[in-house]
């Protein structure tokens, strides 16, 4: 049985991160109710019409969920939504600061409809705060936390290509919001949730704040390379596919140079000897391992990389990913339905149980409206 079973979450969500930690609960088995605007519906709905006419990032986002249309700004709809949230277990919404009181839904408000209520926010700065009050998209956040500094070549940075500060905060509210419930389960004691993306990225920078507080290291953009280790990255073969490793130890060092590359040169220069020696002499490294990559293909190279045991894959393009043997291996594209028919999606990335959870439908806009307001016993406004 789905884990969340039992739980509804009505979602006042847009864009990314508020529609993906609803959708990971809604994949868990919650009922999550997604209120969109009538007629117009999520932001994302109206991105683009490659998913055989429905919007990539709205599929992407939003399975198993059901979709409510009701206009918060009108009065008409207000018995509907205060009847569904006293009928839900978590109010999600991921709005600007602000917005919620606007629209009667913050939190004060939404607990004297149901005093044990999960109440779970997302927003770019924090709920207070000298920024909390601009938008904030993940180019933007991006930038602020730091991570478009450390990422792309010396000379251009770039930002990571996938919107991973959306995620991460979606990602990290639906833990959130799942442990609150867990917490309510025992206590019957209602919680408050809040994760903004600014907190988020600034926690994933890792280690690199504690370089900068204990030795007040500023990181440099490295590219495909990693600036504490070496050899690692990307490295082209002799037939001009690139192909990854990392050596992250002593071992692996002594095995890539002896057995691998066949350079025992190498493993005997002391200025290669230990990692921080590679890291600092990389530029006197990485041109003779780049001479010696071009004697063999890229294939080749990854054989001998993992019979020695060091981590290494190819670099593959999306196409490639989408025939990876490992992805049909592990049948994670999968089928779901949505108002265009059956389109393909990337399933759940865990399991429960030793298998995925079923995926619920894609809801076109107001689908299940008058679905949802029969259950409440609600008259349609």
């Amino acid at each position: 049985m789905p884990l969340l079973t039992g739980i509804r979450v009505v979602a006042c969500e847009n864009g990314l991160a508020g529609p993906l930690c609803s959708r990971l609960l809604a994949d868990l088995g919650a009922d999550v109710v997604k209120i969109e605007r009538p007629g117009v519906g999520d932001v994302t709905r109206g991105w683009d019409s490659v998913a055989q006419g429905e919007s990539s990032g709205f599929v992407w986002m939003n399975r198993g969920k059901r979709s409510v249309a009701l206009d918060l700004k009108d009065d008409s709809s207000r018995p509907a939504l205060e009847a569904l949230i006293r009928a839900s277990d978590v109010f999600l919404q991921n709005f600007t600061p602000g917005w919620a009181a606007e629209h009667g839904v913050d939190e004060a408000a939404v607990r004297a409809l149901r005093s044990d209520i999960v109440y779970t926010e997302i927003s770019g700065y924090g709920q207070d705060g000298p920024y909390a009050d601009r938008n904030a998209y993940d180019l933007v956040v991006q930038g602020e936390t730091g991570l478009i500094s450390i990422t792309g070549t010396p000379e251009e940075p770039a930002r990571v290509g996938v919107s991973i500060c959306d995620v991460g905060a979606g990602s990290y509210a639906a833990v959130a919001t799942a442990a609150a419930l867990a917490r309510r389960a025992r206590t019957g004691e209602g919680e408050r949730v809040s994760v903004s993306l600014f907190d988020t990225m600034v926690d994933w920078l890792g280690y690199f704040p504690h370089q900068w507080w204990h030795r007040h290291e500023v990181p440099p953009r490295t590219g495909m390379r990693h600036p504490h280790f070496c050899p690692y990255g990307p490295f082209p073969a002799g037939d001009g596919r690139l192909f990854g490793f990392a050596v992250l130890s002593d071992e692996h060092w002594r095995a890539f140079a002896l057995e691998v590359v066949d350079r025992p040169d190498l493993h005997a220069d002391e200025r290669f000897g230990s990692n921080e020696s590679r890291v600092a002499h990389r530029e006197e490294l990485e041109p003779e391992l780049v001479r010696s990559f071009g004697a063999r293909g890229a294939e080749e190279w990854l054989e001998r990389l993992q019979a020695a045991r060091i981590p290494c894959g190819a670099v593959n393009a999306i196409p490639e990913v989408m025939e990876h043997p490992q992805l049909a291996h592990n049948r994670l594209i999968v089928d779901v339905d949505s108002p265009a028919g059956p389109i393909p999606t990337v399933g759940n990335p865990f399991l429960v149980g030793g298998e995925r959870p079923g995926l619920g439908a894609v809801p076109g806009l107001g689908e299940h409206t008058a679905e949802v307001l029969r259950e409440l016993g609600v008259e349609p406004g």
